[in-house]
């Protein structure tokens, strides 16, 4: 009671608690990179709106990466390291940048010949061509090296602000240098269709896609089920 009436913890309803922190991260020898200064802002919350007599407590932390100052680096080999994969990121955002415009550039010679194949059959057959005709004339594998080259430009460019210790969006980042690189590999299927044993594999499982496409809603229900039971039945056993 003379706690409550001395700092009327009784009547708290919400306390925010914000510090921040300094750190550098020393990198091992064997490593040969520069070490990364690091500001961390934090906020400590303690909850109490519920009243319940548990006051719930959140922690939420931010990271900026900053340049270590008043820094003496007496062995060049460190900015040479760093200095070589920035050039090869560089190289790596030149090659994707010439096969976006190589892929976009068929991709609109056939949408032009499309255009041309649909004038030719309504002229001279009064026929339309149906939708799925027209689909004939677009690459899919092309598409997919499209957004596979964007996602590797961007990526590329965030990976090197990180390095130049100018973004910290880590998770951004390899998120698209990962779905690229899957991608990346996903196309390589095409090269194995000049084989003909490989190509009936490939022509096989273009067939059953909408199948598997439709199997795979089907089991994704049960899965989702299986999911929110088990969200509903163990969740009030675990705070996350």
């Amino acid at each position: 009671k003379y706690l409550c009436a001395l700092f009327q913890i009784c009547r708290l309803i919400q306390v925010e608690i914000s510090f921040k922190l300094k750190g550098i991260a020393l990198q091992t020898i064997h490593a040969r990179e520069l070490p990364d200064c690091y500001a961390f802002q934090n906020t400590i919350t303690f909850n109490n709106r519920a009243h319940s007599g548990k006051i719930k407590v959140y922690f939420d932390s931010d990271t900026e990466i900053q340049e270590c100052k008043d820094w003496r680096i007496f062995n060049s080999v460190l900015q040479k390291n760093t200095q070589y994969i920035l050039v090869f990121d560089g190289f790596v955002i030149l090659s994707c940048l010439a096969s976006l415009i190589l892929c976009t550039r068929s991709i609109v010679l056939a949408w032009r010949l499309q255009k041309r194949f649909v004038n030719f059959f309504l002229e001279k057959h009064k026929r339309r061509v149906c939708y799925a005709d027209r689909l004939e004339f677009l690459n899919g594998w092309y598409v997919l090296v499209i957004i596979s080259d964007v996602m590797t430009i961007i990526g590329s460019i965030l990976k090197m602000e990180i390095k130049a210790k100018n973004l910290t969006s880590y998770d951004v980042c390899s998120i698209l240098l990962g779905t690229s690189t899957l991608f990346v590999w996903v196309g390589v299927i095409r090269y194995l269709g000049y084989f003909q044993t490989y190509n009936v594999l490939i022509l096989t499982m273009q067939a059953s896609l909408p199948k598997v496409l439709r199997f795979c809603c089907c089991a994704g229900m049960i899965y989702l089920g299986y999911t929110f039971c088990g969200w509903i039945v163990l969740g009030p056993y675990h705070e996350k």
